[in-house]
C-alpha cells in the first residue's frame, strides 16, 4: 500500500517548494529546463512522499522499487525531489546544478547522484531501460519471490513517446505482462520548437491501450490526491499500466504554457515573482525543516512495514547472483572449424552451465546468429524461468532493454544481431559504456561475405564506428580458442560492455588457447612466428584465414599477427606493442574486410593496408572478395610489388 495522504496544505508547500527550489538552481546554473520543475513537481512530489520504497541512507538497498526519468532535461526537478527525500545531496550540491565534477550533473547520472537509477537524456531510452528493470524484476522474483518484489515507475515527456525505441519498448513490455511497470505521462502537449501538434497527432492513451497496457487518465496535474489515486490503482493492475496526468509546462511561471518555458530560466525579478505566486520562500537552496521532515519521515515509514525476506532465500539469491566461470570450455576439432557463430553457441551452451544467472536474446535472427542457450526455454509471462529472449524486430529497444536489465542488477544479459544492424542500436550501446554496464552484444555476418544479401546487410564502417565508442571492449576474435576467450572475457567484466564481432562463415582450426587468451589480455598475439620476418600480417575476424594463406604465398618471411581488440593494443606502451608486434625490418599490413579509415595507427606512412572504402554488392563470398581485390592472390602480389620498389 502507499502512504496515507498529506493535507492538502502540507503536499501543496512541499511541492512548491521542489518547484521553486528546482528553478533557483537552473537560474544559478544559466541553463537547464524549468518548464518541466514546474510543471511535473506534483509527480515527482507523490512519488517520493507517498508511492516509493527506497531508502536514502541506502540507495541500492536490494528490494528498492526502481524510478526512472526518461524525460532526463528534468534533473533539477529530481535532485531537488531527492534532497528533499533525504538523499545524499546538500544544499552546496543543489548550488553547483551542472558545474564541473559536482553531484548534480546536467542530465541524471547514475553512480553520480544518490537515487539516481539510470543516465537518461537521450530521449526514449529511460522507458527502454525501465522495461528491461521490470523485465528483470519479473525474472527474479519467479525464483526469489521474498527478495525481489518491487515496482518499476518512470516519468515520460511528450519528446519521450515521439522517439521509436519508445514503441519498440512498450510493445515489448505488453507481450511480457509486466504488471509492475508503471508509466506516468508529463502531458503538456508542449515540446521544444512549439506545441506538439506541429509535429504530432498521436493519441497516446489509445495508443498504449492498443498495445494491451491498462491507461489511466488524470486531467488535473495539480490535483494530488488524483495522481495518488491512479498509481494506486495502477498497482493492482494485471498488465503494465499508463497514466496519462495533464500538465501545464512552466507552470506558475511567466512563460507558462509556452514553449519558451521548456529551456528558458528565470532571471532574479522573475523568481521573486514565481516565490510571491508559489507563496514560498527559500534561501541558500534550503527547504524549510517541517517540509523535509514530513517527506523523510513518510518514507521511513514505508521501510519498517516492508516485509523482510526469508534469510535462506536472501542465501540462495546471493549465490545465484555471484556464480562465477570457472573454466573455459573445451571445443571439439569439429566445432572448431565451424563459422564463428557457430562456435559462439557452443561457447555459450558451456558457460551457461557455468551461469545461471545468464540470459539473453536476439532481434528475431536466432537462427542466424546462434545466440541462445539451448537447454532453456523462453521467457514469457508464462515462464519467467525461461533464459532466451524474443526480443522481437526490435535492435534498438534490444538495447536499452539490456541496460534496465543490467541497471537492475542480479542476472547477466546478451542480445544479438547482424553486425550492420549495430547502427539501430547505437544510441544505447553509447549509454551502456556511458554507464559501465557488463552488457554484451553478440553481432554476428562480421563482414561483406555475407554475400548475396547484399550492401544493406554488408557492414562496411560499423566495426570501427563501435571502436569509436569510449570505454566499451570490441572483440572481433578470428579463431575458435579467441571466440572462448572474448566470450570469458565479456562474461567476467563487471563495469564495461563487450562488444563480440562473429563470422557467417567459417574460421578454420588455427591457433592455441595461450595465443588467444594473451591475444584477447593485449588486443593482439602473434599467431605464427617468424624471426626474420620482413612484413607483419594484422587480420583479425573473418580475415585471419586470409592473412594466413597469404604468408604462405609469400616469398619473403612474414609472421601473421591476431588483432582482436584494437582499442586494447593500442592502449598498450610503445614498448609492449613492439614486444607484440616487431617493428625492427619488417612492415605492417592491415587485411579487413571493412573501412581502412583509422588503420592508418598501424601502418604509419609506409605500410598497406587491404580493406573495403565503398559499400558492398550483392554476390556470392568469394566473388565480392575478388571483386574487391581481398583475395591471397591479389594481396601477395601487391606486397611483392611494394617491396620492389
Amino acid at each position: 500500500m502507499s502512504e496515507k495522504l498529506t493535507s492538502s496544505a502540507e503536499s501543496l508547500k512541499a511541492i512548491n517548494s521542489i518547484r521553486l527550489l528546482a528553478s533557483q538552481m537552473i537560474s544559478k546554473a544559466g541553463s537547464g529546463h524549468p518548464g518541466i520543475a514546474l510543471g511535473a513537481a506534483p509527480i515527482l512530489y507523490e512519488l517520493y512522499a507517498n508511492q516509493l520504497v527506497v531508502d536514502p541512507d541506502h540507495p541500492n538497498m536490494l528490494n528498492r522499487d526502481r524510478f526512472v526519468l526518461s524525460a532526463g532535461h528534468g534533473a533539477a526537478l529530481l535532485y531537488a525531489t531527492l534532497y528533499a527525500a533525504g538523499f545524499d545531496l546538500s544544499s552546496d550540491d543543489l548550488a553547483h546544478f551542472r558545474l564541473p565534477h559536482s553531484k548534480t550533473p546536467g542530465h541524471p547520472e547514475v553512480g553520480i547522484t544518490p537515487g539516481v537509477e539510470a543516465t537518461t537524456g537521450p530521449l526514449g531510452q529511460g522507458l527502454g531501460m525501465a522495461v528491461g528493470m521490470a523485465m528483470a524484476e519479473a525474472k527474479l522474483h519467479d525464483q526469489f519471490p521474498n527478495v525481489v518484489d518491487h515496482y518499476t515507475y518512470v516519468l515520460v515527456g511528450d519528446g519521450d513517446l515521439m522517439e521509436g525505441v519508445s514503441h519498440e519498448a512498450a510493445s515489448l513490455a505488453s507481450k511480457q505482462v509486466l504488471s509492475k511497470l508503471i508509466v506516468i505521462h508529463d502531458d503538456n502537449s508542449i515540446s521544444l520548437d512549439g506545441d506538439k501538434s506541429r509535429s504530432d497527432i498521436s493519441d497516446n492513451m489509445a495508443r498504449f491501450e492498443s498495445y494491451g497496457w491498462d491507461v489511466l487518465d488524470v486531467p488535473d496535474g495539480n490535483h494530488i490526491s488524483a495522481i495518488h489515486d491512479a498509481i494506486d490503482k495502477a498497482k493492482e493492475n494485471s498488465k503494465p499500466t499508463f497514466i496519462s496526468v495533464k500538465t501545464i509546462i512552466g507552470n506558475y511561471g511567466p512563460f507558462a504554457g509556452t514553449s519558451k518555458a521548456h529551456g528558458t530560466p528565470l532571471n532574479e525579478k522573475q523568481l521573486d515573482e514565481l516565490a510571491a505566486s508559489l507563496n514560498i520562500s527559500i534561501s541558500d537552496f534550503d527547504i524549510d525543516d517541517d517540509v523535509l521532515q514530513d517527506m523523510r519521515q513518510r518514507i521511513q515509514t514505508r521501510l519498517i512495514h516492508q516485509r523482510l525476506p526469508n534469510t535462506d532465500e536472501l542465501a540462495a539469491y546471493k549465490l545465484f547472483t555471484q556464480y562465477q566461470v570457472t573454466e573455459t570450455p573445451k571445443l571439439t576439432d569439429t566445432i572448431k572449424t565451424q563459422a564463428g557463430r557457430k562456435i559462439s553457441k557452443a561457447v555459450i551452451q558451456a558457460f551457461s552451465k557455468q551461469l545461471p544467472q545468464l540470459w539473453g536474446g536476439s532481434a528475431d535472427l536466432v537462427a542466424s546468429t546462434n545466440a541462445e542457450i539451448v537447454e532453456s526455454s523462453l521467457f514469457n509471462k508464462n515462464n519467467r524461468a525461461g533464459r532466451n529472449i524474443a526480443f522481437g524486430v526490435r535492435e534498438f529497444g534490444m538495447g536499452a532493454v539490456m541496460n534496465g536489465i543490467a541497471l537492475h542488477g542480479g542476472t547477466k544479459i546478451f542480445g544479438s544481431t547482424f553486425l550492420v544492424f549495430s547502427d539501430y542500436m547505437k544510441a544505447a550501446i553509447r549509454l551502456s559504456a556511458l554507464q559501465k554496464l557488463p552488457v554484451i552484444y553478440v553481432f554476428t555476418h562480421d563482414s561483406v561475405t555475407v554475400g548475396e544479401d547484399g550492401p544493406t546487410h554488408q557492414p562496411i564502417e560499423q566495426i570501427m564506428s563501435l571502436r569509436l565508442i569510449p570505454d566499451i571492449d570490441v572483440l572481433r576474435p578470428g579463431t575458435a580458442e579467441e571466440i572462448a576467450a572474448a566470450w570469458q572475457k565479456a562474461l567476467t567484466s563487471v563495469n564495461r560492455p563487450t562488444v563480440l564481432i562473429l563470422s557467417r562463415g567459417d574460421i578454420g582450426a588455427q591457433g592455441t588457447t595461450q595465443q588467444a587468451n594473451l591475444a584477447i589480455e593485449n588486443g593482439a598475439a602473434e599467431l605464427t612466428t617468424q624471426p626474420e620476418a620482413v612484413i607483419n600480417l594484422i587480420a583479425s575476424g573473418s580475415e585471419v584465414q586470409l592473412a594466413l594463406a597469404v604468408s604462405r604465398q609469400l616469398n619473403v618471411p612474414s609472421r601473421v599477427i591476431l588483432m582482436p581488440d584494437l582499442k586494447r593494443f593500442l592502449s598498450l606502451s610503445p614498448k609492449e606493442q613492439t614486444q607484440i608486434i616487431p617493428k625492427a625490418a619488417a612492415e605492417n599490413v592491415i587485411i579487413e574486410a571493412g573501412t581502412t579509415l583509422g588503420l592508418q595507427v598501424l601502418t604509419g606512412d609506409t605500410g598497406l593496408i587491404f580493406g573495403i572504402d565503398r559499400f558492398g554488392m550483392s554476390a556470392s563470398s568469394q566473388k565480392i572478395l575478388d571483386e574487391y581485390g581481398l583475395n591471397a592472390s591479389v594481396i601477395v602480389q601487391k606486397i611483392t610489388q611494394y617491396l620492389e620498389k
